[in-house]
């Protein structure tokens, strides 16, 4: 048998080529018609990389929005039990109150777009009036936007049109026509 990669003389029993080793087993099956069925991968599908960017700004944004409701919380709740001394909106509540802004503004940014909010994704559309427009005819209609025309300017009809007789050749088929033969490359 001879090898289909590097077409050197193998001997009939070798599974596999002594020169650059592809699988001559394999390659005789094939030829026979008795290849062993191959098995079949679930392969999942590869999401748009916007899809993903989107996704991963969705949960930057959860991220965000829980460290910042959880420190304002936290001063909170600290306000709270040390019997209402002091003031609740320190610096950490107003950084808290930032991340928490920021991680909110991240997720609704990042909705996919259609979706206008929880509850209202479900509910059909509300059917609008349709608007009917009804043709005027006016006997000389004038231009919108220009002064009104003095003469009679209509464009002539395609049967009237004269057709162009012996187009000039284009520049390049003319100094192809022009070119001498025996002209060296520059």
């Amino acid at each position: 048998m001879f090898c289909p990669r590097c077409g050197s003389n193998q001997g009939e029993g070798k599974r596999f080529c002594t020169v650059c080793g592809t699988n001559l087993a394999a390659v005789s099956q094939a030829l026979t018609g008795q290849l062993p069925p191959q098995p079949t991968y679930y392969a999942p599908p590869t999401p748009h990389p916007q899809e993903v960017e989107r996704q991963r700004q969705m949960a930057k944004g959860v991220r965000l929005s829980i460290i910042g409701g959880g420190v304002v919380a936290l001063n909170f709740f600290g306000f709270i039990f040390s019997g209402f001394r002091g003031s609740p909106l320190g610096f950490w509540t107003f950084i808290g109150f930032i991340l928490l802004a920021v991680g909110i503004s991240k997720i609704v940014s990042s909705r996919p777009p259609g979706e206008t909010g929880a509850g209202t994704s479900q509910a059909a559309p509300a059917p609008q009036a349709r608007l009917e427009i009804q043709p005027v005819h006016q006997a000389n209609p004038q231009p919108v936007f220009s002064a009104a025309s003095t003469g009679d300017y209509s464009a002539p009809r395609t049967s009237e049109l004269e057709p162009v007789r012996d187009p000039a050749p284009s520049v390049t088929e003319d100094e192809t026509r022009h070119l001498p033969h025996n002209a060296s490359p520059r």
